[in-house]
């Protein structure tokens, strides 16, 4: 009877430790998203003056960024000069400042973000300006 109880005993805390094991896992592979942006994926705007990326967790600056194109007739895209990428909102939001504004056209946003976890994190979305 001593026996079976210490082998109960050991199994739970076998049992209790692999689950830690797997809590600790999906913790860790939990990584870096978009929450938001502004605009939205496919909306359509006036000329914006900035362009927002919030994600759900800090990001490393010299790590991330933030690409603007405009879509030419034929699909083929031309990237947009002349924006200023930094971090606001404690390092969660990815803000492009325009220095000209956007002409009337189907634009595309590409973004690579990378968090604490250094897992880099990529994603595009588009937009029309009116």
């Amino acid at each position: 009877m001593h026996m079976n109880r210490t082998t109960q005993f050991r199994s739970l805390i076998v049992g209790a430790c692999l689950a830690t094991g797997l809590l600790i896992t999906s913790v860790a592979q939990a990584h870096i998203s978009l929450v938001k942006s502004i605009p939205t994926a496919d909306a359509v705007v006036t000329t914006p003056q900035q362009i927002d990326l919030v994600f759900s967790e800090q990001l490393v600056l010299r790590a991330s960024r933030l690409e603007l194109s405009v879509i030419k007739d034929g699909g083929a895209a031309e990237k947009v000069e002349h924006i200023d990428v930094e971090l606001i909102n404690d390092g969660k939001t990815l803000r492009a400042t325009l220095h000209h504004p956007l002409g009337a056209g189907v634009y595309r946003v590409q973004w690579r973000a990378v968090g604490d976890d250094n897992h880099p994190m990529t994603g595009e979305f588009s937009f029309t300006v009116e």
